[in-house]
């Protein structure tokens, strides 16, 4: 089953839904924690390992989630989701 965490700032987190991802991904076994942070020191990561468990990190645009509505952050959420898995195949 699809596991959807973020990391964000206060001001864009109700606009962060993980739910709708996880729910779309369904049964895939995936691990995606999507970032929305207003800084320019988070590391470059691209995918790490906790627990045993890699996380692919999906890094959302600061200013730009942060002008957008929580209906186009989810699509911004699901094109980048599905970008990434489709270069990790």
């Amino acid at each position: 089953m699809a596991k959807v965490t973020i990391a964000a700032n206060e001001e864009v987190w109700e606009l962060l839904d993980y739910e709708y991802i996880q729910d779309y991904l369904g049964d895939l076994n995936v691990n995606i924690l999507f970032s929305c942070v207003n800084t320019k020191k988070w590391a470059d990561d691209s995918l790490i390992e906790k627990d045993g468990s890699q996380y692919y990190i999906i890094k959302l645009p600061y200013e730009v989630v942060k002008s957008m509505n929580k209906e186009q952050v989810r699509a911004l959420m699901l094109e980048k989701a599905l970008e990434r898995l489709q270069q990790a195949a």
